[in-house]
């Protein structure tokens, strides 16, 4: 039996529309897991009850083959150490690395029947919370077959300089591996065609035109900065372009950020020749490809970890002229399938002793202002784009076999698995690596810090009376897993002509812990009084 386990929250959104790149991309790879993995069992756990609601739900939805969708199951987070110690795993997957993956290691060395690694996956680098995930990584120092999966070359080099620091407060070095694996696309995404002439109607394209693609958030803190873009499409691009050419701008944007691109827009008169598409549905997503000839991809900011858009353009059959930044250094082959365009960051940070103390979009925009894209030799090589329709068809071409042999998430879940299997290969030889100490000292809830708060708590020895003789009031669906409805009613009956907390919570035929909180929340719905 090889089974699955995850324990994220992999629709961290819920049932709400997906636009960021780490939503999607965990939203994908679960269902390309569970289409395509050859796993026998696979288990998901959730902190959050509604969440995982929703994810079977929306597991429902993806229409998998009855035998598919008889191998998944979701299991609440109460329930989990228990199926831990009772069946075999071969791997633990998080859609993340450093929220989930200390403590989830602090689980296995307790609960675990077998050992098994954990694995997690790198998405945005940036930011001052991922420091603080490299020092609880670097704390729980994880067994040497765990490993984080880092969707860029250069995304591996920036998690190799997190660790080090964070080993460097931590005492202690994460004992892992970093391995180099990309993310997918759909496999439907990339034999799906939009409607060219459907697409260029909407938009008020005229048909001749050449379209310049920017697909991604239109902001300049998290994205990309337009600014320079529209500078060179309005001096350099527009004036000598050999046909008519239009420029696209489509994603997500605030009503800020829109009004900013709006004002660029008019003050370098460039509404003639612009198209702006913000906020689209995803359904106009092949549309929106469709319509272009030229993806165009200036990325200067970090947050960028590894190019998803880029891979949707090439499936697209669209040639790529993108900054030579971060990941799409692996995506884009230059003079192949499109071309890379030289980027140069500064080697000196002015706000540099003051970025622990910025608001992470500020920290996010001084960054990417301190990274230029050279935008003559892009002028360049979009206007070489734009006179050469063979050339662009012959990268076009190149970019789909690319996808096809490469990035089709059936060819990508196979190469995770390859890894898998030598991780827990490693894990078996191994054995169990138990935790560095006997309970995680990240793990300061609020019954260590606030014990104060309250007037006192509740003593062994005080007696309660139930006021009813069943529960009247129901829990938050996310407190279910420990106020379950037999134990609550079975500490009302317990308590029908009163009785101590101390001979309730002994009496419940529930780990004491569970006891003593569905006390307490009887008390406080009123159920039973304190005497």
């Amino acid at each position: 039996m090889k089974r699955f386990g995850s324990l994220f929250p992999f629709l961290e959104a819920g049932a709400q529309p997906r636009h960021l790149g780490r939503l999607v991309a965990n939203h994908d790879f679960a269902r390309a897991l569970l289409t395509y993995g050859t796993f026998d069992d696979f288990v998901f756990s959730n902190t959050s009850v509604s969440n995982l609601k929703t994810f079977a739900e929306t597991v429902e939805q993806w229409a998998l083959p009855g035998e598919r969708l008889s191998r998944v199951r979701c299991v609440t987070y109460v329930d989990l150490p228990a199926l831990l110690q009772r069946e075999a795993f071969h791997v633990f997957h998080l859609g993340g690395w450093g929220a989930f993956m200390p403590g989830l290691h602090y689980i296995r060395a307790r609960h675990a029947s077998n050992p098994w690694p954990i694995t997690g996956i790198t998405h945005s680098l940036n930011g001052r919370d991922v420091i603080d995930h490299a020092v609880r990584l670097s704390h729980a120092a994880m067994a040497p077959y765990d490993a984080v999966f880092c969707t860029s070359r250069d995304g591996r080099e920036a998690l190799r300089a997190l660790l080090a620091g964070g080993a460097a407060i931590a005492g202690r070095r994460f004992a892992g591996r970093l391995e180099h694996l990309p993310l997918g696309i759909d496999d439907r995404l990339a034999d799906q065609a939009g409607n060219r002439d459907r697409a260029r109607a909407r938009l008020r394209i005229q048909p001749d035109a050449v379209v310049l693609l920017v697909l991604g958030r239109m902001t300049p803190s998290q994205k990309m900065d337009l600014g320079p873009l529209l500078r060179t499409f309005a001096r350099q691009i527009v004036p000598t372009s050999p046909r008519p050419v239009c420029l696209l701008l489509a994603g997500n944007a605030s009503s800020d950020d829109l009004r900013l691109l709006k004002e660029s827009i008019g003050r370098h008169a460039l509404e003639p020749h612009v198209r702006l598409q913000a906020n689209f549905p995803l359904d106009q997503k092949a549309d929106v490809l469709a319509a272009a000839d030229v993806l165009v991809s200036p990325v200067d900011n970090t947050q960028e970890t590894f190019g998803l858009s880029l891979l949707e353009a090439m499936a697209a059959g669209l040639p790529v002229v993108a900054s030579r930044f971060d990941g799409y250094k692996d995506l884009v082959d230059d003079g192949v399938d499109g071309f890379l365009i030289d980027s140069y960051s500064s080697p000196h940070d002015p706000m540099a002793e003051w970025f622990d103390l910025l608001d992470p979009n500020i920290a996010q925009l001084f960054q990417a202002q301190g990274v230029a894209i050279d935008m003559d030799q892009l002028a360049r090589r979009v206007l070489q784009l734009i006179g050469d329709e063979g050339l662009r068809a012959t990268m076009a071409a190149a970019g789909k076999r690319k996808v096809e042999r490469d990035y089709r998430w059936s060819r990508v879940i196979a190469r995770y698995e390859d890894v898998w299997d030598r991780l827990a290969a490693d894990a078996s030889r191994t054995g169990i690596v138990r935790g560095l100490e006997p309970h995680h000292p990240f793990n300061l809830g609020p019954a260590t810090i606030f014990p104060h708060y309250a007037s006192s708590p509740l003593r062994p020895d005080q007696r309660v009376t139930a006021v009813a003789a069943s529960v009247d009031d129901r829990p938050y669906a996310d407190t279910v897993p420990i106020l379950r409805p037999a134990l609550l009613q079975g500490l009302l009956a317990g308590a029908r002509d009163g009785a101590s907390v101390e001979s309730l919570v002994a009496a419940a035929g529930a780990p004491p812990a569970h006891a003593w909180y569905a006390v307490t929340w009887l008390i406080k719905y009123g159920q039973l009084t304190v005497d």
